[in-house]
């Protein structure tokens, strides 16, 4: 992986006055102290009621800031930012300014054996220098952070240390909320600036080390400094994509893990990096408020919604102010799970001792079991994530895969046109020219919801999401697991790339088409054309690959050296590469950013519908032959193994 040099930055005013920083902090310093002697000895002749030996003072004022010259700069005092000031700094100015204090006496001993030099000088002269060096930091640092309580607050030397990562600005937010909680879990060892910049100066009292290309040395010497490798923290809650990778990359090498700060807020909360802040691109922020306008005061139905999609859509729909949320998943666990989840996590939302939502045992399958669900719930918006998605596991199970995922999109579909508003089918990128059952059936359901709901007042839309990171069914689950086992990593093929997204994105993308597909303003009579498939723009595809070693990497792990990595073939049903769209769909953006809308006019319900009744048929009678035939009858894209 290269990178490119950083950017040369232009001669400016605040560029010079940053260089000249550590010079006017030394000047600052030498005139506080020549202030701090004349003080305490014009002061101190006041009780003797003598006139003040002026030539003591100014030859006594003299020698001091000599010293002073040679003692602060042997303490550093001049590399200290002081908008970045803590007890870290104060305790050096504490020993700076007792050893001044101290060293005055056998100076002045030298040039004139202290001749009418009041003994009680180094007693008072300590107070006062500290407090005069002290305060301009403690002011300037109190005006740029509004946090004097964390000047005072120690580090434990038992917590576990950490080398901070990222801007000056960045690092200095992320150590002030460090130092207001009362118990900290990370000790700060030391800092690590993008391009280098205040090398060897101080941020709120922890020392900037070097640079990116300096991270590795850096954590190799505090490790063998301190017995163990302390941990990377990326300050910056949103940090480029370039910047992780180095990170990462260098921390790898010596051993260490890393972590960033989550959230928004400058808050002192840290994570590990995850497969998610690896991605090609930055995660999409989808606009939510079309999807607010379409959830607020609805009656919402989920179905999957113990499933990783089904539940980030239940907490995303809860969010937003449903009128009642009802939850349909076939899985026992998966349904108490959610349930669960949300209680915890939401009390606010009961009402006379019973939740906003529902929860409901059922098989999207059972169209019985599904009508009495649409009668009891009456839904205004329906959202279909229940599937059964593992390509090789449907690959040896086809008729189930039928079953479901087109028998079950078509109830829900056909339920959805009689009673609902709204109707959201999420579908997968492995629909498009098909080489496997799953994605075969999801294509054929695809065209069976548009059609559906054709001509009627449903407004219907299709999803397509890519590999969803997180999820039950991804490769980036089982690299935990194989590198919490220590190896080896999997992986398939060196060439397999794969579109990824969030779960959050995922959710959200689903929102946003129900969204466009049913605009808050559109009239009931104009509802149910144009139906189509939507799709984020998930940005360039990821080689698996290269997932898998920068998982190992995020581990403190080397690829091949600590963990292997093993290629196990294509497993039946894959192909090397995913496509979004068809050839024959005409592709546009939609109004909200990074969504895009695919338009292929499906094949009228009249048409379809007795070739998916054989279909069905077939399944039902667990014919797995005839179900095959008939499937790729139906989707003709669909080639595995011809």
């Amino acid at each position: 992986m290269t990178t490119s040099a950083p950017a040369v930055r232009k001669p400016n005013d605040a560029g010079l006055l940053e260089q000249l920083a550590p010079v006017l902090v030394f000047l600052h310093d030498l005139a506080i102290a020549a202030l701090a002697l004349w003080l305490v000895l014009v002061v101190r002749y006041r009780f003797e009621h003598k006139p003040v030996p002026e030539h003591l003072i100014g030859r006594s004022v003299l020698a001091f800031v000599a010293v002073c010259a040679v003692v602060f700069p042997l303490l550093r005092l001049h590399r200290g930012m002081w908008r970045f000031t803590a007890l870290n700094d104060i305790a050096r100015l504490a020993l700076a300014a007792g050893a001044a204090s101290i060293l005055i006496v056998p100076v002045l001993f030298t040039i004139d054996r202290l001749m009418n030099f009041p003994r009680s000088t180094p007693l008072l002269l300590f107070p006062v220098l500290l407090a005069g060096l002290a305060l301009g930091r403690g002011a300037i640092h109190q005006w740029r952070h509004g946090d004097l309580a964390g000047l005072f607050r120690l580090q434990d030397p038992q917590s576990p240390s950490a080398v901070i990562v990222g801007e000056p600005k960045a690092v200095a937010t992320y150590l002030t909320a460090l130092r207001r909680r009362s118990v900290r879990p990370l000790r700060v060892a030391g800092l690590i600036t993008a391009g280098g910049e205040a090398a060897g100066r101080t941020i709120l009292g922890a020392v900037v080390l070097g640079g990116l290309d300096d991270l590795t040395p850096v954590l190799r010497r505090l490790r063998d400094k301190d017995g163990r490798t302390p941990t990377v923290v990326v300050a910056d809650p949103r940090p480029p994509r370039a910047l992780l990778d180095r990170v990462v990359a260098a921390a790898a090498v010596a051993g260490a893990q890393v972590s960033r700060v989550r959230g928004d807020r400058g808050g002192a909360e840290i994570a590990p990096v995850s497969a998610a802040d690896l991605l090609a691109r930055p995660p999409r922020a989808l606009d939510s408020e079309g999807a607010r306008a379409l959830i607020a005061g609805k009656r919402v139905l989920v179905t999957g919604a113990g499933g990783t999609i089904g539940g980030e859509l239940t907490r995303q729909a809860l969010s937003f102010g449903p009128a009642s949320l009802a939850l349909v998943d076939a899985s026992e666990f998966n349904l108490y799970a959610i349930d669960h989840e949300l209680r915890t996590a939401h009390p606010e939302l009961f009402v006379d001792g019973r939740p906003l939502w529902t929860t409901h045992i059922g098989d999207v399958r059972d169209r019985a079991r599904m009508q009495s669900l649409f009668e009891l719930e009456r839904p205004q918006v329906v959202l279909h994530a229940a599937a059964l998605k593992h390509v090789p596991l449907m690959e040896t199970n086809p008729v189930e895969a039928v079953r479901t995922n087109v028998g079950g999109a078509v109830v829900m579909a056909q339920l959805a046109r009689d009673h609902a508003e709204c109707f959201v089918f999420i579908s997968t990128d492995k629909a498009v020219n098909p080489t496997n059952v799953m994605g075969a059936t999801k294509r054929l359901a695809e065209q069976a919801v548009l059609s559906l709901s054709a001509g009627s007042p449903l407004r219907a839309a299709a999803v397509r999401f890519g590999n969803v990171l997180g999820s039950s069914g991804s490769v980036a689950p089982l690299f935990e697991r194989q590198i919490a086992e220590g190896g080896p990593v999997t992986v398939t093929h060196p060439e397999m790339v794969r579109y990824f997204m969030t779960v959050q994105e995922a959710a959200g993308l689903v929102l946003q088409a129900a969204a466009i597909a049913h605009p808050a303003d559109t009239p009931a009579n104009d509802r149910g054309e144009g139906a189509c498939v939507y799709v984020l723009d998930m940005g360039d595809p990821v080689r698996i690959d290269d997932l898998a070693r920068q998982m190992i990497a995020l581990h403190g792990l080397r690829p091949e050296v600590d963990i292997a990595i093993r290629y196990t073939g294509l497993r039946p049903g894959e192909k090397l590469y995913e496509e979004v769209f068809y050839d024959v769909e005409t592709v546009t953006e939609t109004d909200a950013p990074g969504v895009m809308a695919a338009m292929d006019p499906a094949p009228p319900w009249a048409t379809l519908e007795p070739g998916i009744a054989d279909l069905l048929a077939a399944a039902e009678a667990q014919d797995g032959a005839a179900t095959m035939a008939r499937l790729k009858a139906l989707v003709p894209q669909f080639k595995n193994g011809d």
